[in-house]
């Protein structure tokens, strides 16, 4: 495998599961916690990670690839796996 091939493949494998990313980023950082929960609190946890999910689709132009119902993140009960 080349430099190049393993940089596409790690690339490829972190875009396919960039939701999960995400929310593993928002319970990791302090603010970002702080704020989902103020979300959850105004709205529903459904809502605000619907919203977070269509968003991370919308903003890098990605197309659904099934469905992971095992994530890290412990905010989600499942997400879109995605593709370019």
């Amino acid at each position: 495998m080349t430099p190049n091939e393993y940089a596409k493949k790690v690339v490829l494998d972190f875009m396919r599961n960039i939701t999960d990313h995400v929310f593993v980023s928002i319970q990791n950082n302090e603010e970002l916690m702080s704020e989902y929960q103020a979300q959850v609190n105004e709205n529903s946890p459904e809502d605000i990670n619907k919203a977070i999910g269509k968003k991370v689709k919308n903003l890098f132009d990605l197309k659904n690839d099934g469905k992971c119902t095992a994530p890290k993140s412990r905010l989600i009960k499942d997400f879109t796996f995605h593709k370019k």
